[in-house]
């Protein structure tokens, strides 16, 4: 007969003392479901005088305003809008072109973020090879990144990455030109957005993981509220067995949509942008609590993105002004039914209903 120690004894009793008093609450430990948070932000870009302030005054600059809020989300996800290179040269003769320090992909890494979209109007703007050595350094530092490869394929795979259990993939894709950009066969660019792939590639993510996350590239700059096309393919996605889909490119905010137990991000604005711009000066962290089955609540932070006030360091917005960015997105939801209700600074809207 095997023999136990007094002190596993103990330890036994309490382990069954503590069981036992779950069960008088009236739920059982095992029966409590996974839960994992997501933050989702808009546009990263290094270039310019943010990537001047992470080189002079270290990776964490960025994120010194808004770390609270990151801090507490198991996943982090951002369209990275500029390659982390300096090789290549201008592969589309066009207006803006950037690139960054590949030094500032530390910034990444201290801000948390566990995945970034590459599917956008600059991913390119200086060809293969800076895409390239923009690829290498995000899987050294274990960076994920979705919506643009060495070939359409490449581009077209989700990232797969498990938080609390919970497995999500997360898939990028650009709508916005040049197409020059877009990636083929044998040649290094981004994943555009055509129906016939979503069809394709959202049901095979599904396959391989309990929630799909699904980014774009689309509609214009400066635009508040979204085109036609935005909310066919936005609640396309969640036809197809995505839980969120995240807009970016217009630098401003756009509205949020509950839909069929899903939701619809349609821009999430600039988030750590290395330009100013008086008109870029709203914008929001959205935070997202999921569980296997879905996303059941969204939270929106609201956040001051005027460089000219906040010098990069994207802080978030309080009392009056974060009243007036809630009240500007529950105007932009409207069209949607989406009901955005207050939390002190920050919105809730109740997506598992």
């Amino acid at each position: 007969m095997r023999r136990y120690t007094a002190p596993f004894i103990v330890i036994a009793i309490v382990v069954v003392s503590l069981v036992s008093t779950v069960h008088l609450a009236g739920q059982p430990v095992l029966d409590q479901p996974p839960v994992a948070a997501l933050a989702a932000v808009g546009d990263l870009n290094f270039a310019g005088g943010l990537g001047e302030r992470i080189i002079a005054r270290g990776p964490d600059y960025p994120w010194a305003g808004t770390a609270e809020v990151l801090a507490g989300t198991d996943l982090r996800l951002g369209n990275l809008e500029t390659p982390l290179s300096l090789k290549g040269q201008v592969y589309v003769e066009k207006e803006w072109t950037l690139h960054a320090d590949p030094r500032t992909v530390e910034s990444l890494v201290r801000g948390g973020f566990n995945v970034v979209t590459m599917a956008n109007n600059h991913a390119m703007d200086f060809g293969p090879l800076a895409m390239q050595e923009t690829i290498s350094l995000l899987d050294a530092k274990g960076v994920g990144h979705c919506g643009a490869g060495a070939n359409l394929a490449v581009a077209r795979a989700p990232v797969i990455i498990t938080a609390n259990g919970i497995k999500f993939a997360f898939l990028g894709y650009s709508l916005t030109y040049p197409t020059e950009f877009y990636a083929g066969k044998s040649r290094y660019g981004t994943a555009p957005g055509y129906e016939e792939y979503l069809r394709a590639d959202i049901p095979a993510a599904k396959a391989q993981a309990d929630i799909v996350v699904v980014s774009f590239h689309w509609s214009a700059e400066l635009l508040n509220i979204p085109k036609d096309y935005q909310r066919h393919l936005g609640r396309l996605c969640i036809d197809l067995g995505a839980g969120l889909v995240v807009g970016h490119h217009p630098h401003v905010l756009q509205g949020f949509e509950v839909y069929h137990h899903g939701l619809i991000a349609y821009s999430l604005g600039n988030f750590a942008f290395g330009s100013y711009s008086q008109q870029s000066r709203d914008s929001a962290i959205l935070t997202v609590r999921f569980e296997r089955s879905g996303p059941k609540t969204a939270w929106i932070y609201p956040v001051n993105v005027n460089n000219y006030e906040v010098a990069f360091q994207t802080r978030l917005r309080k009392g009056p002004d974060a009243d007036r960015v809630l009240a500007d997105l529950r105007h932009y939801s409207a069209p949607f039914g989406t009901e955005i209700m207050a939390d002190g600074d920050r919105g809730v809207i109740d997506v598992g209903r």
